[in-house]
């Protein structure tokens, strides 16, 4: 299924403890699970049976990008069917989504518990945990990169070709001619105009890592200022109970000098 801007529209089902993403389907499917009326693959979800689901609903790009991002919750019956009286407005709640993560390609579009644009929405919405790769919002991306639901990656009606293996955090860069052979498997699959460049993905996460250090360090000059400021705080609040205690004993002594005269 795709939006009136090009954009596909999927969900995807993560395990009960957020770590990894149990399924995928498309939008279309979610609304027929939530009506009813679904005769496809995904008929229920008895894998979710009687306990309450963390999904995504989330828009996809040229070259298999994810765009936007509503991180959302809904409650399955024991018979794995999605509980009667889900209203959540999607849709809306994506298209008023506000600035997310980088995931790589530039900032998505992301509704979360904690940033949530319809506030009495915000309960049936959670947050993505995790750090780096491991985080619940790059999950999502690498999951629609592998590509399960042979989503339209460059705009042409080619399904992504498989087996195309796209340089990961952490592993070596490519270079020479591996960099261009991969250059060119991905031109292949997304096209010219959702092409994702290795070097640009390498620049891309060189930078992030320079701005997550300079966070870092930012943060921790923020906090020892703070230190610093309680520290003093509380050596003048000490200097004052010792002035206090002076001046009392000072007192004692005089009435104790008074009493004896």
């Amino acid at each position: 299924m795709t939006n009136q801007e090009g954009l596909a529209e999927i969900v995807l089902l993560f395990e009960e403890d957020g770590s990894s993403i149990d399924s995928e389907m498309l939008f279309s499917e979610f609304e027929a699970l939530i009506s009813g009326s679904s005769v496809g693959k995904e008929t229920n979800l008895d894998q979710h049976a009687a306990s309450v689901v963390r999904a995504v609903y989330a828009q996809v790009g040229a070259g298999l990008i994810v765009r936007a991002m509503v991180f959302f919750k809904f409650g399955v019956d024991e018979d794995g069917q999605v509980k009667k009286g889900f209203n959540l407005p999607l849709t809306y709640l994506l298209e008023q989504a506000g600035q997310g993560p980088d995931l790589g390609m530039g900032a998505v579009r992301m509704a979360s518990r904690t940033q949530c644009p319809v506030p009495w929405h915000a309960a049936k919405l959670w947050e993505p945990e995790g750090e780096g790769d491991e985080n619940s919002a790059m999950l999502v991306q690498k999951t629609v990169w592998r590509n399960g639901l042979s989503l339209n990656a460059s705009g042409t009606g080619q399904p992504m070709e498989a087996g195309i293996e796209l340089f990961a955090y952490g592993d070596e860069a490519p270079t020479g001619d591996k960099l261009r052979t991969l250059e060119n498997k991905l031109i292949e699959t997304f096209g010219e105009d959702g092409k994702v460049g290795v070097k640009h993905l390498i620049n891309q996460q060189g930078e992030q890592l320079s701005k997550i250090s300079e966070k870092y360090r930012a943060d921790l000059e923020v906090q020892q200022k703070t230190y610093l400021t309680q520290i003093r705080g509380h050596r003048d609040e000490i200097q004052k109970l010792k002035s206090l205690l002076r001046h009392e004993q000072e007192r004692s002594r005089r009435l104790q000098a008074m009493l004896r005269s």
